[in-house]
């Protein structure tokens, strides 16, 4: 199934508190005034020296149980919330200076360690074995012809794992179609029953730099304790 996203920007930003809070999930690393977060900060974002990520507003800790979320593959016929049994989730927004670049952090709250475990593994199925369904599907609207999809494994770590997409017409340069990044990192980390959710993307080459993967995977494991 190709899962299409607008940008998630706006999605971040429409989020809002509710009772669940984080009192019963990740418990993360202690910050400055002493509590414990599970997000990251503009520093600790994937290439955050090309891009000087900043905060669009502030996690409020509050998970919300209905709307939806989509990424770039997904196998089954529903969105990725129901298909993976989430049972809340909250968001952040990042924002930088730099042109059609955009970033966020996603926390996707199970029922149950063992539940957010399997997700995790349905991610990895996903990314490992759908990129077909998007690839020479989706037909660019400069050259009107069918754009490749690729996605590569770039670092993992113990229930982690990251991925590089990308999109290219037939002329081999970035494609232009709807909905869907150029050029992306995508990483996912699960503690108990928490999945951390960490993804830049837009049209830039350093979205296509993969060097720093790993410490951007050992740093959500380590925000979530």
């Amino acid at each position: 199934m190709r899962a299409l996203r607008s940008s998630r920007a706006a999605k971040f930003a429409a989020v809002a508190a509710v009772a669940l809070g984080l009192a019963a999930g990740a418990t993360g690393t202690a910050n400055a005034a002493g509590h414990t977060s599970p997000w990251l900060t503009g520093a600790q974002m994937p290439q955050a020296s090309a891009f000087h990520w900043q905060t669009q507003g502030r996690p409020d800790g509050g998970f919300v149980g209905n709307g939806d979320f989509q990424w770039l593959f997904t196998c089954g016929p529903t969105g990725p919330l129901h298909a993976l049994h989430v049972s809340a989730f909250a968001q952040q927004a990042f924002a930088t200076k730099v042109h059609r670049v955009e970033g966020g952090q996603t926390l996707l709250r199970f029922s149950s360690a063992a539940k957010a475990k399997a997700a995790l593994k349905v991610i990895e199925s996903d990314y490992a074995n759908c990129a077909q369904r998007i690839d020479r599907g989706p037909v660019d609207y400069d050259l009107h012809k069918h754009v490749h999809a690729s996605v590569d494994r770039t670092a993992w770590i113990q229930q982690g794992i990251a991925y590089r997409l990308e999109i290219r017409n037939a002329a081999g340069r970035p494609g232009n179609i709807p909905d869907l990044p150029t050029d992306a990192q995508e990483f996912f980390v699960q503690r108990g029953n928490t999945i951390s959710f960490v993804q830049i993307e837009g049209t830039n080459a350093h979205l296509d730099a993969t060097a720093g993967s790993l410490n951007v995977l050992k740093t959500m494991a380590a925000r979530l304790g």
